[in-house]
């Protein structure tokens, strides 16, 4: 098969949690807009002197806080350190006086999405087909968080990432599959819409990541296991691509044995280069429960942007040859990062979808390199996750 799926369609995935999110922005970013005014209804209006100095939601604390936005549910603010959704039932009693909050009118439209998205037939007709979807903004994605997710029959971009010539490379003996999925993304979002996509060097970005934690320069002792997993989560990689950028693979090819096992500084020249190649932004999202979690996945999965994904992975044997990760116990310190593509579902119903992903193990892995995740797999075993906004 070309695909895992022999009819597919569309796109990406995200987490946050059920009515709001918490947003670690890694990037560059705009300058924080005017807060909102008061207003029942969605509005954009803006106070220039109305700014919160502290606001405290539970156990979260969100400084120098701005008001974009405020639907009858949630209300979306900037502050020190990115952007975020939070549901109006849960603010200070007095700021949900200032904006306008109603019970009421929140369970109203709280009803209308749930009838809105019940009378949506599961259809895969209704998948966007090959067409490429539309772009949104990172904040028009963050906007979409604690609404119901229309769910599709299938969503599936492998066969965009077949078309642009991106496929499942392998990372070898080397620890660096948070680096692999990191620059698969990358590649997909910097895309021409028609073409053949850039080739990102993974050696490049093993390289920034290593400088971003002070590590440059750093080897692997010859005494050790050339398997040795230098520790890198996420938000360092992403901390890295805004910081140095990203290379081509033709500057810095990967060194896929690891054989020299010290990672040489990129020339000057190279290093200048991919400071400008692609600013991007970095959105890494927590929530406050799986399946919420799961849900604002496949709201990013709608709108067309690939997701980096950490979960905790099970022993290559407990596969059983059928590439889907369901009910295997997973390793107590095995971790891995992966990139989810697409899900796909018989019901339409959370608990019967299964996600799409893409390795780093090479073509010969999986369905030539991309393999299935349950709905409960992802439930228990889901680490951390964030999407890139390539500008």
């Amino acid at each position: 098969m070309n695909s895992l799926w022999k009819t597919s369609r569309l796109t990406a995935w995200v987490y946050g949690w059920s009515l709001g999110l918490g947003v670690m922005v890694f990037g560059q970013t705009a300058p924080a807009p005017a807060p909102a005014s008061p207003v029942p209804a969605a509005t954009d209006k803006s106070s220039s002197s109305d700014v919160i100095a502290e606001l405290r939601v539970g156990k979260d604390v969100y400084y120098n806080v701005h008001i974009v936005k405020v639907t009858p549910v949630s209300v979306v603010i900037t502050h020190r350190d990115g952007i975020g959704s939070i549901p109006l039932a849960d603010l200070p009693a007095d700021l949900q006086k200032k904006l306008g909050y109603s019970p009421a009118r929140a369970a109203a439209e709280n009803a209308r999405r749930q009838a809105v998205n019940d009378a949506r037939k599961i259809q895969a007709n209704e998948a966007p087909g090959d067409k490429r979807p539309p772009q949104l903004t990172a904040q028009q994605i963050l906007e979409r968080f604690g609404q119901p997710p229309k769910i599709y029959a299938e969503v599936n971009m492998q066969p965009r990432f077949d078309q642009l010539g991106i496929g499942a490379k392998n990372q070898g003996a080397r620890p660096s599959c948070a680096i692999f999925a990191m620059v698969s993304a990358l590649e997909y979002q910097s895309a021409p819409p028609d073409g053949t996509a850039p080739e990102y060097s993974e050696e490049y970005l093993i390289w920034a990541t290593l400088k971003v934690l002070g590590k440059a320069g750093m080897s692997v002792p010859k005494d050790q296991d050339a398997t040795l997993d230098i520790g890198f989560a996420l938000e360092e990689v992403a901390e890295a691509i805004r910081a140095y950028g990203i290379a081509l693979a033709g500057e810095l090819p990967y060194q896929f044995k690891m054989s020299d096992p010290h990672i040489v500084e990129p020339a000057p020249d190279i290093i200048e280069r991919a400071k400008k190649r692609i600013p991007t932004n970095g959105y890494f999202i927590t929530g406050r429960e799986p399946a919420a979690q799961l849900a604002n996945i496949i709201q990013v999965l709608d709108a067309g942007v690939p997701v980096v994904a950490g979960v905790k992975w099970p022993e290559q044997k407990a596969f059983d040859d059928n590439v889907l990760l369901d009910t295997q116990p997973s390793q107590e310190n095995g971790g891995h990062a992966i990139l989810l593509v697409g899900y796909r579902t018989k019901t339409g119903k959370l608990d019967d979808l299964e996600f799409l992903f893409k390795n780093s193990y090479g073509e010969k892995w999986g369905e030539r390199g991309y393999g299935l995740a349950s709905f409960r797999y992802m439930q228990k075993n889901l680490q951390d996750a964030l999407f890139l906004e390539v500008q």
